[in-house]
């Protein structure tokens, strides 16, 4: 069994939806351009969530994160005490 290792464009993501928050919750509104960043985040969290979608539909299926094929969710199991 190996480590699941995710795809670069994870990152990218993860750029993105930081970005998205900055804009939406720390977001200077006296700056001229603040409502067009907000827009231009957004899009950018949708483009970078498209990219490693298809970028995790591309690796073979054995290296997928467990029930990506599944049109369940995933559902953490509960710990037993």
């Amino acid at each position: 069994m190996s480590l699941y290792q995710p795809p670069p464009q994870a990152h990218q993501l993860t750029s993105a939806v930081l970005r998205q928050i900055h804009s939406t919750h720390y977001a200077d509104e006296s700056s001229p351009h603040w409502d067009a960043e907000r827009e231009y985040s957004a899009e950018q969290v949708a483009l970078a969530a498209r990219a490693l979608v298809r970028a995790v539909d591309a690796l073979p299926e054995d290296q997928r994160p467990i029930g990506w094929d599944t049109d369940q969710p995933a559902t953490a199991t509960p710990k037993e005490n």
